[in-house]
């Protein structure tokens, strides 16, 4: 290589050197004004979790929140709140891990027993970290009780319905909004709610897990009725199999003529569950029963939702 032709390279190595170091100083540059920016939006906003929310905006997902407030009869109703544009909240009451066959939340709830609440948000197969609240429910009052502040003295003149033997039948007219049809000659009829013999059960008919759905009680009686609790006892209970083969409910909204009085929260499992649900009914009266978290069973391949008892007491 000629003298020319050495100096032409030795120009061209110290003009790409030169770029680098530009390059790298640029970089640097770059790097401190963006935690300069971070560290003005912390100091200004109070935002601690901005790593957090920037991670959050590349594709991993931040974990719900869970808030809540103390009721007037002493249940606490609880909110979760997805931190995240994307994925929706999935949640547990018995401390499981909540996964896409949980409970999908919409609305807040209210919890009226001691309750461990699981919380995360999934946007497909992404998961985020699980959220866990646990809340120590000591005692709730009847709405009479949270409204006056005293403790209510059941009145010996109105019976309890369950508690003078009287066949829930004979004082409500069941009605349901969908009954699975027959299968083999085993009938899923509303009837099967109220004949005290868990082996039977009520399936809804609807499309899909049974969210919506409904169970209507019309009260007949001639006297007015007051009604402490309900005993359920969840899904199709007639055998582990049974159990395992369709859905059982974990949320029930309760209204009475139109009002909503209550949200139960129901485990899964086959033993009679007590939950409170103080009120007084008279003629004409209409209790409905809503679905509003469904746990499908293992084998449920059909997603068939069934409870096989509602008794009132």
């Amino acid at each position: 290589m000629n003298e020319e032709g050495k100096t032409l390279l030795t120009n061209l190595n110290y003009v790409k050197k030169k770029t680098m170091k530009e390059k790298t100083k640029n970089n640097i540059k770059i790097e401190v004004l963006v935690i300069l920016l971070i560290s003005m939006i912390v100091s200004t906003t109070g935002c601690s979790n901005i790593f957090g929310m920037i991670a959050g905006q590349n594709g991993k997902l931040q974990a719900p929140e869970i808030t809540s407030v103390v009721n007037a009869d002493g249940s606490s109703q609880v909110s979760i709140t997805n931190l995240n544009k994307l994925g929706e909240i999935y949640y547990t009451l018995d401390g499981a891990e909540p996964l896409t066959n949980s409970l999908l939340y919409k609305n807040s709830f209210a919890v009226n027993q001691t309750t461990t609440v699981n919380a995360r948000v999934i946007d497909g197969n992404e998961l985020s970290p699980v959220t866990t609240q646990q809340f120590n429910i000591t005692q709730v009052m009847s709405k009479t009780e949270a409204n006056t502040g005293q403790t209510q003295t059941p009145t010996t003149s109105v019976p309890s319905i369950k508690g003078v033997g009287v066949e829930v039948n004979s004082l409500f007219d069941v009605s349901a909004s969908s009954t699975l049809s027959p299968i083999n000659g085993v009938y899923y009829n509303v009837s099967n709610l109220t004949d005290y013999d868990s082996s039977t059960a009520w399936v809804e008919g609807a499309s899909g897990n049974g969210y919506g759905e409904t169970v209507t009680f019309s009260y007949k009686g001639s006297q007015t009725a007051q009604i402490q609790g309900v005993e359920i006892v969840n899904g199709y209970a007639k055998s582990s199999t049974s159990f395992y083969d369709n859905g059982c409910v974990r949320q029930l909204g309760v209204s009475i003529n139109g009002k909503n009085v209550k949200s139960l929260n129901l485990s899964a499992t086959t033993s009679p569950q007590y939950l409170d649900l103080s009120c007084t009914v008279s003629t004409g009266d209409v209790i409905v029963f809503e679905i509003n978290g469904v746990q499908e069973g293992p084998n449920d391949g059909e997603k068939d939702t069934a409870m096989s008892e509602i008794s009132f007491y």
